[in-house]
């Protein structure tokens, strides 16, 4: 019987099981109607080859949710499940892989769901795309769940905090894995990633679950020891799950009567108090028989390579604003210290337009917020590191959704930590600024210090104009100029300078 292809597109994903988790998906999967950042996701995929040191014999078992990478059984909240599988399960595992640590005894070891659930549905409880949150991984960051915490259903919490964002920008997706038309090469990444590795790797996949059927009582033949089988697929439906190892002693019987050996195990996100520890068996069969469709059981199966990143030039901001969708947030430099705009602004692949008619950090929570966005990356040249003068922040104001929101930049700063200590460089424009139609363009000089001495003086009569007086300048070049003051505007903080250079 031929197999069906596992190869990966993106993933289309809610949730569909009785009446608390129904749910319709709003993405459409044609990529002409698929935002850009949607359309990007094909570019990252790379095609899983095992390397030739993967040669020992499959075992007849792998059960990679009894590791300590594993963290412990998502009991979703609301249409997460794509972001349930893939960050929740498949990143948090795969980081822990990657840096050997326990992410059962700590959420810092922890990835939320959430944040990239929240970051990627619109203000809405829907479902949406595994690959968006390992998109938003790879471009941006992910937050753990220890500087997350907790969301309410209807919240759609964006966190606060310049230091968590810090953080998060430094756990990446390096890549995303695609199988390609087999299911031993499936088991060989699940055994030993393909490389040899002492633990295998995890994978997410797509299939619908409305009226699954489900043995909870199932006692054949296994090594893994779970008594949950899926007997029969769904037909309505859509949700995300992970599979974390297989067993080919499993035994399915199809309707026909028909004796099938070897199952997938599968991870959940409804609980733990669902199937056998949220866990169950999903026959190799089903992926095999040509007459199931793919919205029926998805040939989209993604793993991920994952990578750590050091931030070391960022931009810290905070703002208060009513209707978060409205904005996006570009970053940029120049060499130039006279710049009145970069060269290119690079806009975030967070904070994109997103989020819903909410303040900044949500619905019934507060508007402003404290931000983070990474410069390193924009500042590697195939000419070398730059050495920038000046750098610019675009807040750019759109009109998203219902409401038109308003609201401020408060304060704005650039962070460089590439020397012994960090040094900040902070904004010298006069903030709060209100954030105007269109570009919001906000300056950041490196300052650098200057050696001089000064003669005090008085530039002021006694009413508070600017004085009549001729000032004498000599500058460390030798050169004197002759300096009249005038037109002093104290609101605005500018005067008139006449001055003429003599040698």
């Amino acid at each position: 019987m031929p197999n069906k292809s596992l190869c990966i597109l993106l993933l289309g994903l809610s949730l569909s099981f009785g009446d608390t988790k129904a749910q319709k998906v709003s993405h459409d999967q044609n990529a002409a109607t698929q935002a850009p950042r949607q359309r990007a996701i094909p570019r990252q995929r790379v095609k899983f080859m095992p390397q030739r040191k993967a040669t020992s014999p499959l075992p007849p078992s792998v059960d990679n949710s009894a590791s300590i990478y594993f963290p412990p059984v998502i009991n979703q909240i609301g249409g997460s499940c794509a972001q349930a599988a893939s960050i929740g399960y498949l990143f948090t595992y795969e980081m822990n892989r990657l840096l050997n640590r326990n992410a059962k005894t700590s959420a810092d070891n922890r990835f939320s769901y959430l944040f990239a659930w929240n970051m990627l549905n619109e203000g809405e409880d829907q479902g949406g795309f595994a690959s968006e949150g390992l998109f938003l991984a790879k471009q941006y960051g992910m937050m753990t769940q220890k500087d997350y915490g907790n969301s309410g259903n209807y919240q759609f919490r964006w966190a606060s905090g310049y230091d968590k964002y810090l953080n998060a920008m430094r756990y990446r997706v390096e890549s995303i894995l695609v199988y390609d038309d087999s299911i031993p090469l499936m088991k060989r990444y699940l055994y030993d990633a393909g490389n040899g590795s002492g633990t295998g790797g995890i994978m997410v996949f797509s299939g619908m679950a409305g009226s699954w059927t489900i043995n909870d009582k199932y006692d054949g033949p296994s090594r893994t020891g779970y008594h949950s089988l899926l007997t029969h697929l769904a037909t309505d439906g859509s949700h995300a799950m992970s599979i974390v190892g297989y067993d080919d002693l499993v035994t399915y019987v199809d309707d026909k009567g028909t004796e099938h050996k070897g199952a997938f195990i599968v991870v959940n996100s409804w609980g733990a108090f669902t199937h056998d520890n949220g866990r169950f068996y999903l026959p190799y069969d089903f992926f095999k028989d040509p007459s199931v469709g793919n919205a029926q059981l998805s040939n989209q199966v993604e793993g991920v390579v994952v990578s750590t990143y050091t931030p070391q030039v960022v931009c810290k901001l905070t703002i208060d604003y009513s209707s978060r969708n409205d904005l996006s947030f570009g970053v940029g430099y120049s060499e130039n210290a006279d710049a009145t705009l970069p060269g290119q602004f690079y806009y975030s692949a967070a904070f994109d337009h997103q989020g819903g008619d909410y303040p900044m950090q949500g619905q019934y929570l507060e508007g402003t917020i404290e931000l983070a966005l990474d410069i390193t990356a924009h500042l590697d040249t195939p000419h070398g590191p730059v050495e920038a003068k000046r750098y610019f922040l675009n807040v750019v104001r759109g009109f998203r959704g219902k409401k038109k929101g308003e609201g401020k930049l408060l304060s704005l700063s650039v962070l460089d930590y590439r020397g012994k200590e960090p040094v900040e460089y902070k904004c010298r424009s006069r903030l709060p600024a209100t954030l105007a139609d269109g570009d919001n363009v906000f300056l950041v000089d490196v300052a650098k210090p200057l050696r001089l001495s000064v003669s005090p003086f008085r530039y002021t009569d006694d009413a508070g104009n600017a004085t009549g007086e001729t000032f004498m300048i000599r500058t460390a070049e030798g050169y004197h100029a002759k300096m009249k003051l005038s037109n002093l505007d104290s609101d605005h903080q500018q005067i008139s300078i006449r001055y003429q250079v003599k040698e």
